[in-house]
């Protein structure tokens, strides 16, 4: 009797330990059936046997930590890029070199060693709930780059929050976003830095999809480039699309005696975006023309000159750590943080893409004009002039002086691209170059949203951007860009165009920078 007593217990040992490991509750009953058949188990003890092995949990593997998520969660999806950089910058100030002055440096060089990594989560929730968050690198939380620079002796770098928005989609054709998010409409650089992370509501109807245009295919939402998915093949060659954005830029004390400063900054844009298909999608023409309205405010001055414009120096941050921004509001490179008055821009990007045998080529344009241009030359960046003379020696320090007053004219508030791009980076092996040349006129564009690549942000300029891209793997991509650019109006100085302003916004006279690039996905 013991001996059997003892095999019982063996055995149930043995049925815990495979049961650990391998079978599941339904194999387990199976061999005890046979065991009670062979008699060497009674019913009673094979009862009780299945209900010590029904207490053990069922593992199919070594056992780690486990990720939990709600039942809501559809998808989650975790990716993110690191990109080295070597960088630059030669500038050619616009504001001439006093006679006999040899301190002044009219050429301005600048080498640095970056890096941009990127940390991305996108997640779909039921009932058409989605989003994303994205931590990112950056240089004193600049909103046009994500770029931070190697420097201060193996010092640790700062992690942003680029990205934190949520998006619903009611119905198919119906989306609305709100929170720091990717940029929703077509753009091209010549009005948008690549980086640029809106911060509001967006709302967007996919008309195309909205009435059933199309046969289906990804949902609409926000895609890992930032932008929503392509459309599916439809039956009319047409999709069209509604995109609205409601933005804040600046909070700005509500309890100020300023009237420009009792407003929060908002700017306002609409794009009617078509995209046309042709030839079974061998040829895609989209346009998307848009209106861009910013809201009369301040940017942190807190007091007034002479003649009622803002004062610059009142937004001089005296807090400013070492090695950031001394003046100031506002962290971006070149920053204007003196008003918002006077834009209200029309743009038009728009693209002809085809496919030559395999390699798509793309032929792209943007145009801006600022409808309220002339005010914003001469009545916020002004008065400026094209005479400059100094008064002054090496050692009393030399004074600029100006004259001869400049009037805007066409050219001074409109802006243009036209560039085209050969191949794509998708796989192993693959190789793209890209050529566009870009005119901006002084208040065709608004300073603190344009990339800072090109001519460092400085607007009244004209010029190129050529670069080649190669693919290392599918993966990592090899890239070489150059930017290189001269003045518009050759001779334009004073105001907030040139130095001594603290916040020169055409400072170049020209401009060259070059970026070796190579990033890898994850």
């Amino acid at each position: 009797m013991i001996q059997k007593q003892i095999g019982v217990f063996a055995l149930a040992g043995l049925l815990l330990a495979v049961s650990g490991t391998s079978l599941r509750a339904s194999e387990d009953s199976a061999l005890l059936d046979v065991l009670v058949e062979k008699g060497i188990l009674t019913t009673k003890e094979a009862e009780k046997l299945q209900a010590e092995v029904s207490k053990e949990p069922v593992t199919t593997g070594p056992q780690g930590p486990n990720i939990k998520i709600g039942d809501w969660v559809q998808e989650l999806d975790l990716y993110g890029d690191i990109r080295l950089r070597e960088f630059y910058q030669n500038l050619e100030q616009q504001l001439p070199k006093p006679p006999g002055a040899t301190a002044f440096d009219e050429n301005i060089q600048r080498q640095r060693i970056r890096f941009r990594l990127r940390l991305d989560a996108t997640f779909r929730l039921a009932d058409n709930f989605f989003g994303g968050v994205e931590l990112s690198t950056s240089d004193n939380r600049d909103g046009n780059t994500t770029n931070a620079t190697y420097t201060s002796g193996f010092d640790n770098y700062n992690i942003y929050i680029s990205r934190a928005f949520i998006g619903w989609s009611p119905i198919d054709g119906l989306t609305f976003v709100v929170g720091k998010q990717n940029n929703p409409f077509y753009t091209t650089e010549l009005n948008w830095t690549p980086d640029a992370g809106p911060t509001g509501i967006v709302e967007r109807i996919d008309f195309h999809r909205l009435f059933g245009w199309d046969a289906g295919g990804e949902p609409t939402g926000y895609s890992k480039e930032g932008k929503t998915p392509p459309p599916a093949p439809s039956g009319i060659p047409i999709d069209l699309s509604l995109i609205a954005g409601q933005f804040i830029f600046y909070n700005n004390n509500a309890d100020s005696s300023l009237s420009f400063n009792k407003t929060d900054a908002f700017m306002f844009d609409t794009q009617l975006l078509a995209k046309l298909k042709l030839f079974g999608g061998k040829v895609a023409i989209s346009f998307g023309p848009q209106v861009q309205i910013w809201n009369d405010a301040g940017l942190g001055p807190t007091s007034v000159l002479p003649n009622g414009q803002p004062n610059p120096a009142t937004s001089v941050n005296a807090t400013a750590p070492a090695g950031t921004a001394a003046f100031g509001t506002l962290n971006n490179t070149n920053p204007f943080p003196i008003s918002t008055r006077d834009e209200f821009y029309l743009q038009a990007p728009g693209d002809i893409s085809v496919k030559l045998g395999k390699i798509p080529v793309s032929i792209y344009w943007d145009t801006t004009y600022n409808v309220w241009g002339p005010e914003r030359f001469s009545e916020v960046y002004g008065p400026l002039f094209s005479e400059v003379t100094y008064t002054g020696t090496q050692k009393t320090g030399f004074t600029a002086h100006f004259s001869n007053p400049v009037h805007p004219t066409f050219q001074d508030y409109f802006g243009w691209l036209a560039g085209i791009k050969i191949g794509q980076n998708k796989h192993a092996g693959d190789i793209s170059l890209l050529l566009d040349y870009r005119q901006l006129g002084l208040a065709s564009a608004d300073p603190n949203i344009n990339s800072d690549d090109f001519n460092e942000s400085f607007l009244n300029t004209v010029g190129w951007r050529a670069s080649i891209a190669f693919n290392v793997t599918d993966f990592a991509v090899f890239q070489i860009t150059g930017w290189f650019s001269n003045n518009l109006d050759r001779n334009l100085y004073g105001g907030y165009a040139t130095s001594p302003s603290p916040f020169p916004i055409g400072n170049a006279n020209s401009s060259t920078s070059l970026a070796i690039d190579f990033n890898v996905k994850f």
